[in-house]
Formats: structure tokens, sequence, C-alpha cells
């Protein structure tokens, strides 16, 4: 599967400059399905999230699951997104209110620490922390401490 970066042109200029965390919850739903979303379908979703207000004024992210949930929908998927937990220094730590047989986990997106104008960048990590898709061209290192 070939997933549209961060970086692609076609985006509009803001996913371009700060969209990983928005493009992170792209390639959840298209790992989810296996299929790809176009860059209209992206930025079309970018403008229903602004509208909505789950993008705010300042372009952060308020509401990730319904983000997700509306690029599954784009991409004819019946299935449903829920967050179940947090992921923090390599350990789960699932909701209380999350019964164990829903306690599985897809996909996580990491925010990491690095050297760029928001000094934060998010990717899409398995439940061991190992990265399945950087959303930025050429992929984003974390910071040492």
């Amino acid at each position: 599967m070939e997933l549209i970066k961060q970086t692609d042109k076609r985006l509009n200029e803001k996913i371009q400059k700060i969209g990983c965390f928005f493009i992170s919850c792209a390639d959840v739903a298209q790992m989810k399905t296996g299929r790809e979303l176009t860059a209209e379908q992206i930025n079309e979703t970018w403008q229903w999230a602004k509208e909505t207000h789950r993008i705010d004024g300042l372009d952060n992210i308020t509401d990730s699951a319904s983000i997700i949930n509306r690029f599954l929908k784009v991409l004819d998927y019946a299935g449903h997104f829920c967050e179940i937990g947090t992921f923090t220094n390599g350990k789960t730590e699932f909701y209380p209110s999350i019964k164990n047989k829903h306690r599985h986990i897809d996909a996580l997106i990491q925010k990491i620490k690095q050297g760029g104008i928001s000094k934060t960048h998010f990717r899409v990590v398995n439940n061991r922390g190992e990265v399945l898709e950087d959303p930025h061209e050429p992929p984003i290192k974390a910071l040492g401490i």
C-alpha cells in the first residue's frame, strides 16, 4: 500500500506543515481497511474536521477518534474506531471502562520529541512501539535524552 505522506504537495499547506497527527489518523484507517485514501479525500476530511471543530482554531486535533471514523466512512468501512487507552514509555494502560474482550490494539499513534518547529511529531506504531508508518518524508527520528 502506498500511503500519502504529510509532505505530499497535493495536500493543503496546513497538513504539509503541521499535519503529522492528522495523517497518522488517516494511516490508521487505511491500515485497518487495506484501502488507500486520495489527496482529495484527505483534504476534504481536514475541511470537515475544521468545520465541525474536531480541529480547533490553532489547528490542534481535539477528537482523533471521530476523525479516524470519518476516514473509515470515506473508505466504505462499516467498523468503528475508539480510543481505549494510552501508551507511555512502552507500556499500554487501558482505560478502566474497557472490558477485557475489547482490549485489542490494531495501531497506536505515538508522540515523539523532535527538533522541528512544533518540537513534537506523531507516527503510527504497534503495541511494541515499532514504527508502522511515519507520515513524514523523510521519516522523523526521535530526539534522545
